[in-house]
């Protein structure tokens, strides 16, 4: 894993430094920014694989660089954030995060969605076609026109 590159921008200067020690523990490559400013530089330098990026900073908000990167490059996002409503939530994923933690949390948690993440940024994969869903009727062909609820065998629940 020590390929892997995280960067981590957190305000917080005892969460950072406990984030840190924890990845590099496990074998990662750790950058450390305590803000936006020094964030960016550090991204642009260091070109990470991973962004684990606080939503609330001293010297601005983590939304508007989340949207940043996704400009920059292809760098994988982990929002952290003690916003913890669903709006807030779909917010940080729309801005570009890739997956979203609200504090307080697990460190076990927290490793286990970076190594998630990780996982995806060492197995690059061309970007797949949108897909289409497409139901089937009981004779196993596509409908040729739309189908009441009743009408499918394909009923989920969410």
């Amino acid at each position: 894993m020590g390929s892997v590159c995280i960067q981590i921008v957190e305000g917080n200067p005892h969460l950072r430094s406990l984030l840190g020690w924890h990845l590099q523990q496990g074998g990662f490559s750790v950058v450390q920014s305590p803000d936006l400013h020094h964030a960016r530089e550090l991204f642009q330098s260091r070109q990470p694989n991973l962004v684990i990026l606080d939503s609330e900073l001293p010297d601005g908000d983590g939304i508007e660089f989340c949207r940043w990167i996704g400009q920059q490059q292809q760098a994988l996002i982990l929002m952290l954030s003690a916003r913890s409503s669903e709006a807030d939530i779909v917010t940080g994923l729309r801005a570009g995060a890739d997956d979203y933690l609200t504090k307080p949390f697990g460190m076990q948690e927290f490793l286990a969605r970076v190594e998630a993440l990780t996982r995806r940024s060492r197995s690059p994969v061309a970007p797949a076609a949108p897909r289409l869903w497409q139901f089937q009727n009981r004779s196993g062909s596509a409908p040729s026109t739309p189908q009441r609820r009743s009408d499918r065998t394909d009923t989920a629940r969410i």
